[in-house]
């Protein structure tokens, strides 16, 4: 247990056998870990913001401008599970130097792009190692945090990537306007991803191994269960990671949740000011700032992921709120008729997400489940999410195509998240936990 905790950052070495928590170091390394997921993500979101100026600057038709959406939702979708099978057994804290080490140049490469073909193979490159590493997060929680707080951690990096969106949805056309030019914008994001890349070396620099690492254990039989009661099977018994995808169907029905999530959030986001002004009659002069109701509510509420943990015992009913709120709010915003409604119907789409940190920590809940079995799961749980935010948009354009109407189209759509209610319901209450919560038993 000492060597585990040595490796993770965990316990007050002058408390032996002190309960296990989280250092200011793993912290650190953790909410930079999520920092860099942010970064990234700007590419995709970043290029709506870019959009104007960059289609005047390449001369982009509109299908090239879906073809460069496409190719970053459409990579992770097919590479995210082949990449957690094949990095799984490497060291987590390498395997996102490496990473930062690559994506870094490929982010400044976009501001480079002398056309399409040159931005299309800058955002393919960014997209391909940003895959490679999304994976690693379960094992740099079982690496860094104690498993009492990996609900906590998750709803923290949760609230700091919505700050971090919500401020780029708002203040990104006026940044942009002020640097009057798009590349300098993606020079300035690879200029951050340089410096995440100096700060998680001097962060993970010395951090010992266990002897048998993070990725040979076993996850705890419940979700406060400390290192202490955790077991490594021994290496002869240890089945292929590919098996998990099969021994563990409920990762599939998290994964069917997160897709019509995924699927009505970009939606939304692509469809919505096109409802609202050209058929509801209502001008959005303002629409950045009536989308970043999305995050505004997630910064506080995210931090109630942990709460939602730890008290809602029932597994199935904390996967099924989630999924039925989002159902509800994506029709009324679909349906609203005013700016008020559809600012509350984003706001409970933002709602629905409060719950995302603790179904991403379910499978640690599973069953004798590895943590390297949880980073294989967590690419499938993602895998889901990315078909879900690129199919959304052609679903509800190519239904509203077909039946002459966008507001069918995108309601239809809205329709379609019901499925991802029947999803939850068909969880079980528990996954395998001989015992709930320490802080619930009655």
């Amino acid at each position: 247990m000492a060597a585990r905790e040595a490796a993770s950052g965990l316990s007050d070495p002058q408390r032996p056998g002190s309960e296990a928590t989280t250092s200011p170091r793993a912290w650190s390394v953790l909410l930079l870990n999520r920092t860099h997921q942010s970064t990234v993500v700007l590419s995709s979101y970043g290029l709506g913001l870019f959009l104007p100026f960059v289609q005047a600057d390449l001369d982009l038709s509109y299908l090239e401008i879906g073809i460069l959406q496409a190719v970053w939702w459409g990579t992770p979708a097919v590479l995210l599970v082949p990449f957690s099978l094949l990095f799984a057994r490497f060291n987590p804290n390498r395997r996102v130097l490496a990473a930062l080490a690559l994506i870094t140049p490929c982010l400044l490469s976009q501001g480079l792009a002398t056309g399409f073909w040159t931005l299309l193979a800058s955002r393919f490159l960014t997209v391909l190692v940003h895959a490679s590493m999304s994976p690693a997060r379960p094992l740099l929680l079982r690496w860094w945090a104690a498993p009492r707080q990996y609900s906590q951690v998750s709803s923290i990096g949760l609230s700091m990537h919505s700050t971090f969106m919500a401020a780029a949805l708002t203040f990104g056309p006026i940044i942009i306007v002020v640097l009057d030019s798009w590349r300098l914008a993606y020079f300035v994001q690879g200029a951050i991803m340089a410096a995440h890349l100096l700060v998680w070396a001097a962060l993970t620099w010395g951090a010992r191994e266990s002897a048998q690492g993070p990725e040979d254990a076993v996850g705890p039989a419940s979700p406060q269960d400390g290192p202490e009661e955790t077991a490594v099977e021994e290496p002869n018994t240890r089945p292929p990671l590919i098996r998990s995808l099969v021994s563990y169907p409920h990762a599939w029905l998290l994964g069917v949740v997160m897709l019509w999530l995924s699927a009505s959030w970009t939606t939304i986001l692509t469809f919505l000011p096109t409802i609202l002004e050209q058929h509801r009659g209502i001008a959005i002069t303002s629409g950045s700032v009536l989308f970043g109701f999305l995050y505004y509510v997630l910064i506080p509420g995210a931090l109630a992921g942990s709460w939602i943990f730890n008290h809602i015992t029932n597994r199935r009913l904390m996967v099924l709120l989630p999924a039925a709120l989002n159902l509800v709010a994506t029709v009324g915003a679909v349906l609203s008729g005013n700016v008020v409604i559809a600012a509350l119907a984003l706001t409970g789409l933002g709602i629905a997400w409060v719950f995302v940190p603790a179904m991403e920590i379910l499978p640690f809940e599973f069953r004798n489940i590895r943590t390297r079995e949880v980073s294989v799961l967590s690419g499938l749980v993602q895998t889901f999410g990315a078909v879900g935010f690129g199919a959304g948009p052609v679903i509800a354009g190519a239904l509203a195509q077909m039946s002459g109407s966008l507001v069918n189209g995108v309601l239809a759509v809205a329709l379609m998240t019901a499925l991802a209610v029947v999803a939850a319901a068909l969880l079980p209450r528990s996954f395998g936990s001989e015992t709930p919560p320490r802080s619930n038993r009655a």
